[in-house]
């Protein structure tokens, strides 16, 4: 009987591919930065190998969540919840779920019904687990310590409901320097980021001392790809590439000075290795507005993008519901489906209506 680990890696192999991010990311393209900037490797991407140009190939498909924290899903309740993902095929739910320092998780009450009722209808759990404790103050040490505690003591204690792990959320986030595209090792703060990458490889260290099957995930955004070469550098042993891409990520990447036009080519080139799951991805509305056939266009064309590529595994949307209680950003509008009145009654917006069955 081949380990978890195994399993889990064939199953994604065959199939070809199974805490919100900060939505107020600039994305414009800068004027500051110039080929002085330290760049990572890009030897290897004209390398890159993607599958011929398909919307047959099948892609795990799954959505994010916040039902252990935020009114609008508590409200809801779990029922509904599965039933929206089932119904649009999703096959994973990726939660955000807080740790404390002894790896212990929060909203223990909430969760085991939520994990039951996902296992009982198929669809798999991802948490993206907090990093409780992490100061930039901490020496390399202190820091390693701390994310192997937490990693080691949840997995000891939730291993039987997790196969994959998601570490941390946008962590390089805290760690840019101002006015920088995230493309360059020289746009990262270097004492914060040691200190990150020494929690991220103890949190993963920990995670696979008790649960040595387990997969696990380390993710960046925008153009921070830097981030993640410096981190497999450091050491940090993840498994598979989490990326978050939005649609106004997709528009400012292909200008110049950029010139991106698709992101999936990109980190398949950059990272040869590592399997693709986007872990965020939708339309992000401007303003006040909210546009569902442009949701539904985006949708649409990344989902073919990425099913182009047979590096990328896994698209899981940015997220399940809309959130009004949340006035400060357009993460109140940023649902698959939308209130008639919250938190009651609930319609599928037009991107996924296409994908209920």
């Amino acid at each position: 009987m081949p380990n978890k680990r195994s399993f889990i890696l064939i199953v994604l192999f065959l199939t070809m591919f199974a805490i919100s991010c900060k939505k107020d990311l600039n994305v414009e393209p800068l004027k500051t930065e110039t080929a002085a900037d330290t760049s990572i490797p890009e030897t290897q991407e004209a390398a890159a190998t993607t599958a011929p140009a398909t919307t047959t190939r099948k892609l795990i498909m799954g959505m994010n969540g916040h039902p252990l924290s935020a009114e609008a899903y508590i409200q809801l309740g779990i029922a509904d919840q599965i039933k929206m993902l089932k119904n649009m095929g999703m096959t994973w739910y990726k939660i955000n779920v807080s740790v404390n320092a002894d790896g212990s998780m929060q909203n223990i009450e909430t969760f085991i019904p939520l994990q039951k009722l996902a296992k009982s209808n198929g669809i798999n759990l991802l948490p993206s687990l907090s990093t409780a404790g992490l100061k930039f103050s901490d020496t390399e040490a202190q820091a390693y310590a701390k994310g192997k505690t937490s990693g080691s003591n949840f997995a000891g204690k939730y291993s039987q409901y997790f196969t994959t792990y998601h570490l941390g959320n946008e962590m390089e986030q805290e760690i840019i320097l101002a006015g920088k595209s995230g493309q360059y090792t020289s746009n990262y703060d270097a004492k914060k980021f040691k200190v990150t990458a020494a929690y991220l490889k103890g949190m993963n260290e920990g995670v696979k001392a008790k649960d040595p099957g387990a997969i696990t995930l380390v993710d960046a955004s925008w153009l921070h790809y830097a981030y993640i070469q410096m981190l497999i550098s450091y050491g940090v042993k993840f498994d598979v590439l989490s990326y978050h891409w939005y649609s106004d990520m997709e528009g400012a990447a292909a200008k110049a000075p950029y010139n991106i036009p698709d992101i999936t080519k990109k980190l398949s080139g950059l990272f040869p290795t590592k399997p693709i799951w986007f872990t965020e991805s939708n339309f992000r509305p401007k303003g006040l507005s909210t546009d569902e056939a442009k949701q539904k266009d985006f949708v649409n064309q990344f989902i073919a993008k990425c099913k182009a590529n047979s590096k990328v595994q896994a698209l899981i949307f940015y997220e399940l519901l809309d959130e009004p209680g949340i006035r400060s950003s357009n993460e109140n509008r940023l649902g698959f489906t939308k209130w008639n009145k919250p938190y009651t009654s609930w319609t599928y917006k037009a991107a996924a209506q296409g994908m209920v069955k």
